[in-house]
């Protein structure tokens, strides 16, 4: 299999699903791939912060709201989302000076002008330095350009905006308070990947015009909300997996012309609910962790589609309308406050039932750290909602951290493998 793309994004590196954050391509999303990163027990993860990992999200929704004030500040009457901000962000006290002129030439003394291939990462280069390299001797044959770990805070027209050939940019985890949209629409028309993750970014504006972007990573900046206007056409018609993990969301909104997405990251926000998804006819994986969703309600028009949904570390406590998702390969559940994996009966409209319709493509399922409850009615649950006759292609199972697995003890795995023939692997081992 692939909770993040595999980008700046795509995030960077973080914890499962078991910490409670996900992860970054979000450590790294390199923008040259759209897998997702895994932990080491495999599991597919989202980047959205970088390490150390945080602790979980509070179950009691007290999490803090210090920067409120401040997102209502920068969102209020902002016209252009790109404007400057009144203080500008300083670069840290021991970054280095500016390399010499000598200095800049010798790190691409041996790249021919054919290069395809151009990896600055983790210089210290600031923004008089990309002039100072000389891009555009490139510009005819260059189709990606790492920049990631700089101190870079603007691009122009004279360094990456002359790069027309330009394919795959990444300038994760720099300093830039702005897009420069009109930068890369203007100099980059053949851009296909663009990962801005861990700058400081406010908005996502001027990114429209870009008519074969296909890749877009966003995580870990300061967006408070997607506006009307940020994700409209050509963009809206080209772009396949959007990144959003890690910023200051509290609503899904202004992506309801981006039709033809097939992977949407939102981790490490703070929506309450799933809403406006209803046109995304194409969305294969769904991750929505670390936020403070409470019901599966909003999933019912992703039926046809959604293969792939991430959406542990929230408040549901209960599965009703999962019955809506019967391609679901892949459900991640964990650090929820289940206590039992059926659904309240009969399930409030319109969810529908959750597990008691089988998901016969199920191959994945993640509940651990939940509190399903102790005693036989837990494990005659595993064995009628996901054993062999409801769940032939189930093949991992994570449960540990449940009162349950605790009750039962040394007992617990054999138990499991007895209600779950058709599982090799339950949990890390």
């Amino acid at each position: 299999m692939q909770e993040g793309p595999a980008n700046g994004s795509e995030a960077t590196q973080q914890a499962s699903s078991s910490t409670g954050v996900g992860v970054s391509q979000e450590a790294s999303s390199s923008s040259s791939s759209s897998a997702a990163p895994t932990n080491r027990s495999g599991k597919r993860v989202q980047v959205v912060g970088a390490p150390p990992p945080g602790p979980p999200i509070p179950r009691d929704g007290a999490e803090s709201d210090h920067d409120d004030n401040e997102d209502a500040r920068s969102d209020a009457g902002s016209i252009d989302s790109d404007a400057p901000p009144s203080k500008p962000s300083a670069h840290p006290a021991t970054a280095p000076p500016s390399s010499s002129d000598d200095d800049l030439e010798a790190l691409v003394s041996d790249l021919t002008l054919e290069d395809e291939d151009l990896d600055l990462s983790h210089l210290s280069l600031k923004t008089r330095d990309l002039r100072q390299l000389n891009l555009p001797r490139f510009a005819k044959h260059l189709k990606r350009l790492v920049l990631r770990q700089n101190l870079i805070t603007k691009i122009g027209a004279s360094d990456v905006g002359a790069l027309e050939k330009l394919e795959d940019l990444d300038l994760y985890d720099n300093s830039l308070e702005k897009t420069y949209g009109d930068v890369l629409t203007a100099g980059c028309p053949n851009l296909k990947s663009l990962d801005v993750s861990f700058n400081a970014l406010r908005h996502a504006s001027n990114l429209s015009p870009l008519a074969k972007l296909t890749h877009l990573y966003l995580v870990q900046n300061k967006i408070a909300r997607v506006r009307p206007g940020d994700f409209v056409a050509p963009l809206s018609h080209s772009l396949v997996s959007l990144e959003l993990g890690g910023n200051r969301l509290r609503k899904i909104e202004g992506l309801e012309e981006v039709t033809g997405l097939e992977e949407l990251w939102l981790g490490k926000n703070k929506i309450e609910r799933i809403e406006g998804l209803e046109g995304m006819k194409k969305l294969r994986v769904l991750s929505i962790q670390s936020n403070r969703i409470t019901t599966l309600a909003g999933l019912e028009e992703l039926g046809g589609s959604l293969e792939e949904l991430y959406i542990s570390h929230n408040g549901l406590r209960s599965l009703a309308g999962l019955a809506h998702l019967p391609k679901l390969r892949v459900l991640d559940i964990a650090g929820n406050l289940l206590t039992s994996l059926r659904s309240d009966s009969p399930p409030p409209p319109p969810l529908g039932p959750g597990l008691e319709t089988p998901l016969v493509h199920l191959e994945e399922f993640w509940a651990n750290d939940n509190q399903l409850a102790p005693g036989p009615a837990t494990l005659r649950d595993l064995e009628a909602l996901l054993g062999p006759s409801a769940c032939p292609q189930l093949d991992t199972v994570y449960l540990e951290g449940n009162p349950f697995t605790r009750a039962e003890g040394s007992a617990y795995r054999r138990k499991v493998q007895l209600a779950l023939p058709q599982v090799k692997q339950i949990d890390a081992t």
